[in-house]
């Protein structure tokens, strides 16, 4: 979902679960966690998007960057927070 609006998700997240099937969910990402002035796209909100998709069972998760917003020191952060918090959790 382009709005990151995990209701929206659900949908498709249970039909592809009840087939057995493997539920890949993707983050749309917008903004730049690594400017501290900004303040609605921040660190935070990214992780808690994951840690919704987490407990709704994704198995992988992408990370869209449709507007080529996210920079490499970005992606680290963004990227290591994620990997701190769900070890496990494939990401592309």
């Amino acid at each position: 979902d382009s709005l990151n609006y995990i209701d929206n998700l659900r949908l498709g997240i249970d039909a592809v679960g009840s087939a057995g099937g493997v539920v890949e969910a993707a983050i749309a990402y917008t903004g730049d966690i690594t400017d501290k002035t900004k303040t609605k796209y921040t660190l935070d909100y990214y992780l808690e998007l994951v840690r919704q998709l987490v407990d709704n069972k994704v198995h992988v998760l992408a990370i869209k960057d449709m507007a080529g917003l996210l920079k490499p020191e970005a992606a680290t952060l963004l990227v290591g927070a994620i990997r701190r918090e769900f070890p496990d959790l494939p990401i592309h």
